[in-house]
């Protein structure tokens, strides 16, 4: 297609990228395709029933967008693994990037990324904003964690790479993020404006380090992170508003010539500080080419309204505009959806396949991590045994709103026999106490913790049980740092995420029925 005969109201909405809250093709999404030639579309689980009515959805997002735009649409997820996926049945559930790390094997990223690729697909998705490849060196994060593959820049950029081109060479399109790099900060950018201070040499060698590797390896999106970057840029903008960031170090350094993606702009670093439909306008001058609006419908045309306006009165000019629009229509035919946007009815068998869960169970497996097993607990024996855990619950904006419900303690006790007892994640004294006080005399205690590290009366209740009991065995069910919060712990595994897939490999390991074999991908 040519840019010549697109109208700038059909310019500006090939730029942005809008989410609603419908399961099916409604006003919302429909007056922003309509009048205001919207021509992208992010899915959350609050959009998916199952794999028929998703197809169905994208088909008709997509037919109506070439109606109405005369272009196909980049639908996009957040289809990470473990524990931020947006899909929860029918389709196969990944393992996410730490435990894909502690395999210590870039091809199982690869491998994860054919199926999430294929599936995706199928389904009519084209866009996956994945991978994560921000560098976790920074136990207090609380929006990566293990979202990461480690903290070893060298490591997070193999696997990363490989998850790119296992995505990409299945029709699907990669985005790396956050950059520069969001794994060295204690604020989640959903909720404040978190800051990286580290000079120019450190950021080269660790943050960088992974979004030159996915640049060189060929990545065809990169989305920002709402991060400030002082020695990067003097002013207080984070890297998502930033052209001496967007421009100068991604485009002009490292040499990246795809689309950049914005994060969400209205998470709360850039909605608290700046203003959404204001910080639209500023993103795209740094120079981003498509800018992420996921959720309020006055909010997006609002900002297409920005956008407009500064482009009318040469805030921003038509050859900037012109720039992005040629770069997401070159990537739009590289992935062939002037042919064909529509679901791969080839694919439709493959979801959910067999094959496919024997590959995830695999992984799976091999990323269960024993640290320690002092006392030789391992494995489980006797029946007189209390197995303790929170139940799963979204710990970070990132994380689905409609996980699986799942207790470690109900599965485990299903599996052995034993008392079980489900905890809030900051258990009260009064709770604390009639736990350790069960705990004496059992053959075994086994709790799984939840970001143990994060949740101060949760290892404070861990505390208090190895002060009782010899007998303790801990399973950490999503962040491996909960064990810097424990004092004498002898047996301790990590699972790095709280899901029906590795709860069940956790199980096979504890029966001795499998030989743990992951290798921590953070330093403890």
């Amino acid at each position: 297609m040519k840019i010549d005969h697109l109208s700038l109201e059909q310019k500006i909405g090939q730029m942005l990228m809008v989410g609603f809250h419908s399961t099916f093709y409604d006003d919302h999404i429909e007056q922003l395709i309509r009048e205001y030639k919207i021509g992208n579309v992010i899915l959350f689980s609050r959009n998916i029933e199952d794999i028929n009515q998703t197809r169905e959805l994208c088909a008709q997002i997509q037919s109506q967008a070439i109606k109405y735009t005369g272009i196909p649409a980049f639908i996009s997820i957040d289809q990470e693994g473990g524990m931020v996926v947006r899909f929860h049945k029918d389709v196969t559930y990944l393992p996410g990037n730490m435990a894909v790390g502690a395999t210590y094997d870039p091809a199982n990223a690869r491998k994860v990324a054919t199926i999430a690729a294929k599936e995706l697909k199928a389904l009519g998705i084209n866009m996956n904003f994945a991978p994560v490849l921000d560098v976790n060196n920074n136990p207090l994060n609380p929006i990566i964690g293990v979202r990461s593959y480690g903290e070893d820049p060298k490591k997070v950029a193999d696997f990363g790479v490989s998850y790119i081109k296992g995505l990409q060479g299945n029709g699907v399109i990669a985005t790396a993020k956050h950059f520069p790099g969001h794994g060295d900060t204690a604020v989640d950018s959903h909720v404040d404006l978190p800051l990286v201070p580290h000079d120019k040499e450190r950021l080269q060698r660790v943050e960088l380090y992974t979004f030159r590797k996915a640049v060189e390896s060929g990545v065809d999106a990169v989305m920002t992170a709402h991060v400030l970057f002082p020695a990067l840029e003097d002013d207080r903008l984070p890297a998502t508003l930033s052209y001496n960031i967007l421009t100068k170090v991604l485009r002009e350094k490292l040499g990246f010539n795809g689309v950049i993606v914005t994060d969400c702009m209205e998470m709360s670093a850039i909605a608290k500080y700046f203003g959404t439909a204001a910080a639209v306008v500023q993103a795209i001058k740094a120079g981003a080419d498509l800018v992420l609006i996921s959720h309020t419908k006055e909010t997006q045309i609002g900002a297409f309204n920005k956008i407009k306006k500064a482009v009318l009165r040469g805030e921003i000019s038509i050859d900037r505009i012109d720039e992005s629009v040629n770069r997401i229509l070159r990537l739009k035919q590289k992935y062939r959806l002037f042919e064909n946007p529509y679901p791969d009815e080839s694919g439709i068998k493959l979801i959910g396949s067999k094959e496919h869960w024997e590959i995830v169970r695999e992984i799976s497996l091999k990323s269960i991590t024993l640290v320690k097993d002092e006392f030789k607990l391992l494995p489980v024996r006797g029946k007189n045994i209390l197995a303790v855990s929170p139940q799963m619950m979204p710990a970070s904006a990132a994380d689905d709103r409609m996980l699986p419900s799942l207790s470690f303690a109900d599965s485990f006790v299903d599996r052995f026999g034993g008392t079980r007892k489900v905890i809030p994640l900051n258990p009260d004294e009064p709770t604390i106490n009639s736990i350790v006080a069960e705990a004496v005399g059992k053959d075994a205690v086994v709790v799984g913790t939840y970001n143990a590290h994060l949740n101060p009366a949760q290892a404070k209740l861990v505390n208090s049980l190895l002060d009782a009991s010899k007998k303790v065995m801990v399973v950490a069910l999503r962040n491996p740092y909960d064990l810097l919060s424990f004092k004498g712990v002898s047996t301790y595994l990590c699972a790095y995420e709280y899901t029906p897939l590795s709860v069940e490999s956790v199980l096979e390991v504890l029966n001795g029925k499998i030989v743990p074999q992951g290798k921590l991908p953070v330093s403890l």
